[in-house]
C-alpha cells in the first residue's frame, strides 16, 4: 500500500512539475513541447480543444509517471537494491527511456510538434525528464 502511495504523489508531483516546465518553454520560445508532452492525436482525435479533453491528457500523462514511479519501486524491490548509486541508476535508465519517447512521439504526431532533428527541443526535453528523474530519485529516498 505504501509504495502505491509514493507512486501516486511522486509521479503526480513529477508530472505537474515536467508539465509546468513544458508549458512554459512552449509559451516562451514557441517550441510545442507542452504540445509534444500532452498530444495523443496518433490514439484518437477529438473534434474541439475543450478543458476536458486537456484535463483528460493530463490524466493520461500523470498516469504514465506513476506507473513509471511503480516500476522503479517494483525493480527496486524485486532486485533488492539497497545501494543508493544502484537505484540512481535505475532512476536515470528510466528517465532516459522516458526521454527517448521524444523520437517516436514527434514521428507519429498529427499536430505540429517540434521536428525530430530540433536540437533545442531535443535539448529541453531532455531538462524536462531531468527533472523526472530528480524527482523520481529523490522523491523515492524521501518515503
Amino acid at each position: 500500500m505504501k509504495q502505491w502511495i509514493v507512486s501516486i504523489s511522486v509521479g503526480s508531483f513529477s508530472a505537474i512539475l515536467m508539465g509546468l516546465y513544458f508549458y512554459l518553454i512552449e509559451q516562451f520560445t514557441g517550441k510545442q513541447l507542452y504540445t509534444l508532452l500532452m498530444n495523443i492525436d496518433f490514439l484518437v482525435t477529438f473534434e474541439r480543444d475543450t478543458i476536458w479533453i486537456a484535463a483528460f491528457e493530463f490524466f493520461l500523462h500523470t498516469l504514465v509517471a506513476i506507473v513509471l514511479v511503480r516500476i522503479y519501486l517494483w525493480i527496486i524491490d524485486l532486485k533488492r537494491i539497497t545501494l543508493k548509486d544502484k537505484r540512481m541508476e535505475w532512476a536515470a535508465i528510466l528517465a532516459f527511456v522516458a526521454f527517448l519517447s521524444y523520437f517516436p512521439l514527434t514521428t507519429i504526431a498529427k499536430t505540429d510538434t517540434p521536428a525530430i532533428t530540433d536540437l533545442a527541443a531535443i535539448f529541453d526535453w531532455f531538462l524536462g525528464h531531468a527533472i523526472f528523474f530528480f524527482v523520481l530519485y529523490y522523491g523515492v529516498e524521501k518515503y
